[in-house]
């Protein structure tokens, strides 16, 4: 079995806001519609993206992913992760959980006891059909490290 995407981890130590322009009007990728009024190539508005992808900088990290057993929903080698700690992975969540002594990320898939709320197993899924899931039990040496809130993916090379 290779679980790939093991990763690289790194904090934030920045404190001062970065706030950017933000255009007023909605990009649309389907459809059709009216052309925007050419006064919007001065946008007034502003976004901080600190604030936007950072909801608590003490408890968030940056990660570097690694392999491409995400490839299927649009997570690649290279791409940078924003992983909170301390949230509790909702079923489909992207995880980073540390196993065998690396960080790996996945697809968080829970197995719960009949009629229960309580976890029986969890399924770390791979989103591409050349890697195994990985499957853990109780006995299982696991720690579930944190959820990613965000992808960067860079889009011009």
């Amino acid at each position: 079995m290779n679980p790939s995407n093991p990763i690289k981890l790194y904090r934030i130590d920045n404190e001062s806001n970065m706030a950017i322009p933000l255009l007023p009007a909605k990009v649309k990728a389907g459809g059709y519609g009216s052309f925007e009024s050419p006064a919007l190539d001065f946008p007034e508005d502003s976004i901080d993206l600190l604030k936007l992808l950072i909801k608590d900088k003490e408890t968030t990290f940056f990660a570097t992913v690694t392999g491409d057993s995400l490839n299927g929903i649009g997570i690649y080698d290279g791409d940078t992760l924003i992983v909170q700690k301390g949230l509790f992975p909702r079923e489909n969540d992207i995880v980073v959980v540390f196993y065998n002594g690396e960080f790996y990320v996945k697809r968080f898939k829970p197995k719960y006891h009949d009629n229960s709320l309580k976890i029986k197993t969890i399924k770390l899924k791979s989103e591409n059909p050349a890697y195994d899931d990985i499957d853990i039990t109780e006995d299982t040496d696991f720690e579930l490290w944190g959820v990613s809130t965000w992808n960067l993916h860079k889009l011009r090379k």
